[in-house]
């Protein structure tokens, strides 16, 4: 009497790839169920609002300034805060020289005007920018991150640059 090992069988390959279709499906049910709704703020910004941040379009400066800022963004992110923190101190340190427009992404209006994007910076109408180190911003999306476009210091120091060359 000899010992085999029974052979082994092959599994079906529309087998594995019924399995792998339905765990696929239930990974998209699954996001679907727990992801938030458009109606909810990111964790972030729930907890800016309870602190205070504004959930409504603001303005501070001077309407007739020779420098004009519009930020569109979830203003009431922390890295968004950091960067209308250092606008407000700017303004306070410099009266005149700029005018802010603060416009809170999820806003119907804001939305429309800045087309959906996901967070911007227009300084007089631009926002790309060489900064004196040679260094290219673009003032768009997340600031103060080590894949940022830009930090929020860099925006004191183009409008320091653009106050010195009117």
């Amino acid at each position: 009497m000899t010992d085999t090992a029974p052979a082994r069988r092959r599994s079906s390959p529309l087998f594995t790839i019924a399995v792998l279709v339905l765990i696929a499906s239930l990974a998209v049910e699954a996001y679907l169920y727990f992801r938030p709704t458009a109606d909810q703020p990111p964790p972030e910004a729930a907890a800016a609002i309870a602190r205070g941040a504004s959930q409504k379009v603001e303005t501070f400066g001077d309407p007739s300034a020779p420098i004009k800022l519009k930020l569109y963004a979830p203003l009431t992110l922390d890295w968004h805060q950091k960067t209308i923190g250092l606008l407000r101190q700017y303004h306070d340190d410099h009266p005149g020289r700029i005018h802010v427009t603060l416009m809170p992404k999820g806003l119907k209006e804001c939305d429309e005007e800045m087309n959906y994007s996901c967070a911007m910076l227009f300084i007089n109408g631009e926002n790309e920018f060489i900064l004196p180190d040679g260094r290219e911003v673009i003032l768009e999306k997340r600031p103060n991150e080590s894949y940022s476009t830009y930090n929020s210091e860099d925006v004191i120091t183009l409008l320091d640059q653009l106050s010195a060359n009117p």
